[in-house]
């Protein structure tokens, strides 16, 4: 860039000049004004020799010892600083200064005549020296109004080409700044609203705003290029995105169908179609080896290659899942996803349904335990009761009879016996859970058993309910439920509570206890097998279980998880 051509360099140029030129003028004129100081002394001063001379008469007439006194004021008068000054001061005119001068000669002849005492020549020269007095000060007047208006003239001559200085700045800026400017700030607001064909600005000039407006057209010209340029990629990574949100709605929702529901060969069809619409493809396929289920979606074509990925794992390969791809291509990895999902469901229904057979299995040998423990040894007890009492009645010994009613009431409490059992083993088998929540099932199993008892019951729990599963909560609400039964059927107490917290030593467990008379043993009686259920299902919840008599009163039955 030319520094002579410089905007700023040229704008700081004129107004240095504007500065000067003022200065100048201000000096000028503040010269003339320092000047016209001492004027009005002057007129003053030069006033007053007019009255002192007419003083110097009179006291010459009157007063004749006072004479010489006034001729020293008077000549301290003429001579003042003030009128003194007239010969070094600036534009003094020649007739001002031999005015003063001739006054001064003509001040000599009069003084020499007042020594001399001549009151009549005096008085006969004094006229034409007051005339001469006024004709200096005239002449003193006349200077003062000249310098007023050179003053007055400097200053409207300075303002005027101030003012003219100040209009030429004003329109080069308007021409070369403002102008420049504004046509940039106009391309600036059409490139923010993303217009890149803006105003055309002038970048042939040598200065900063020629700089500035070549660099603004290339920045708005790459701009336009880079935007153009991000609304390409922005559009590919937008359909990108939508893909890539459909891809994951659809596993979400092949996600949730394959957990929600058992996978039959309609559920896997509908989760294949799904599937099959958002990749766009164009034939798929799932073929399971375990139960040889093939399901075919699409129109397969021969002028396209199957793809192919295994449906669960390298340790247990459940199928394959097949397709032809359509356009856009899916990514491999959906289909990958997919096929694992598919592996995962089917693995978990395969499971889950041999764990709902090992259940059920299991659920009937304990079923088959209990009643051989239970009904089995009754209706052993009875059969060889009721083989005595025929062995009894084949006898005529006069006793028979009385052996035989023994043997019947025997009989008959047997069979009481037994069909109390059945009936809590019936009501064991059918105990549900209908809440996950373990303090809500706790108080149900106890509100199932008030009607049964006026004994006061309360239940307490501080344990999540996270801490069984399905099964080990079925058997934990068993063995509190046979806890209770036992206290309500022998404990004779007045409250009986349910406590399942964590104790002091980190562990949980969960208490049921009395205030009862307590138990005097361990050993059931004969046909009893309450305890020993209790004792199979702590096993199964890999749980202690401890029953003892309360140092208060009562029994306490407690299991330590």
């Amino acid at each position: 860039m030319n520094v002579k051509k410089s905007v700023t360099t040229r704008i700081a140029r004129y107004l240095i000049t504007v500065i000067i030129f003022a200065g100048i003028m201000t000096t000028f004129a503040l010269g003339i004004m320092v000047s016209n100081r001492s004027d009005a002394e002057q007129i003053n001063v030069s006033g007053s020799l007019r009255y002192q001379s007419y003083r110097i008469l009179h006291n010459l007439r009157n007063y004749p010892d006072l004479l010489y006194q006034d001729l020293r004021e008077y000549r301290k008068s003429l001579h003042s600083l003030s009128l003194s000054q007239i010969d070094t001061q600036i534009l003094v005119p020649k007739e001002l200064k031999s005015a003063y001068h001739d006054l001064i000669a003509s001040w000599g002849k009069m003084e020499k005549i007042a020594l001399e005492r001549d009151m009549n020549a005096y008085d006969a020269n004094l006229a034409d020296y007051v005339s001469q007095v006024d004709r200096f000060v005239f002449a003193l007047q006349r200077f003062a109004e000249r310098k007023l208006i050179i003053t007055s003239v400097v200053i409207v001559v300075s303002m005027l080409l101030i003012i003219a200085l100040v209009a030429s700045i004003t329109a080069f800026v308007k021409k070369q700044v403002a102008a420049p400017l504004q046509q940039l700030t106009r391309a600036s607001v059409q490139v923010q609203m993303r217009n890149f064909q803006h105003v055309p600005l002038d970048v042939n000039r040598s200065d900063e705003l020629g700089n500035l407006a070549q660099a603004f057209t290339q920045m708005s010209s790459e701009l336009s290029k880079i935007y153009s340029n991000l609304e390409e990629r922005i559009a590919e990574k937008t359909q990108k995105l939508t893909q890539t949100n459909r891809t994951l709605s659809m596993l979400y929702h092949c996600s949730q169908a394959l957990s929600g529901m058992d996978t039959n060969s309609e559920h896997l069809r509908g989760v294949m179609k799904n599937v099959m619409l958002t990749e766009h493809l164009r034939a798929l396929e799932l073929v399971l080896i375990a139960d040889d289920t093939h399901i075919l979606l699409g129109e397969p074509s021969e002028n396209f290659n199957w793809q192919s990925v295994d449906v669960g794992d390298d340790n247990n390969r459940i199928g394959e899942l097949r397709w032809q791809t359509g356009l856009p291509c899916p990514d491999p990895r959906t289909l990958e996803n997919i096929g694992q999902m598919l592996g995962r469901s089917l693995y978990f229904s395969q499971t889950q349904r041999q764990q709902q057979q090992l259940l059920l299995m299991e659920e009937r040998s304990i079923i088959a335990r209990e009643l051989h423990d239970s009904l089995a040894q009754v209706l052993s007890y009875l059969q060889i009761q009721l083989t005595l009492l025929k062995h009894n009645l084949n006898k005529d010994a006069p006793d028979a009879k009385s052996k035989s009613l023994a043997i019947i009431r025997d009989f008959e409490q047997a069979l009481t016996g037994g069909y109390t059992q059945l009936r809590e083993l019936l009501a064991t088998f059918r105990l549900t859970v209908q809440e996950a929540n373990l303090k809500l099932a706790l108080e149900q199993v106890i509100d199932s058993l008030r009607n049964q008892t006026s004994i006061r019951m309360r239940v307490t729990c501080s344990l999540p309910s996270h801490v069984f599963n399905a099964q080990q909560l079925v058997h934990a609400l068993q063995i509190v439920r046979e806890a209770v039964l036992n206290a309500i059927k022998h404990s004779k107490a007045n409250l009986i509570e349910v406590i399942a917290h964590t104790n002091e030593d980190g562990e949980q467990e969960i208490i049921i206890r009395d205030d009862g008379v307590g138990i005097p043993s361990l050993d059931e009686p004969e046909g009893h097998y309450g305890l020993r259920i209790m004792e199979e299902r702590s096993r199964q919840l890999n749980a202690q279980l401890t029953i003892k008599n309360r140092p208060t009163g009562g029994t306490e039955v407690c299991i330590v998880l």
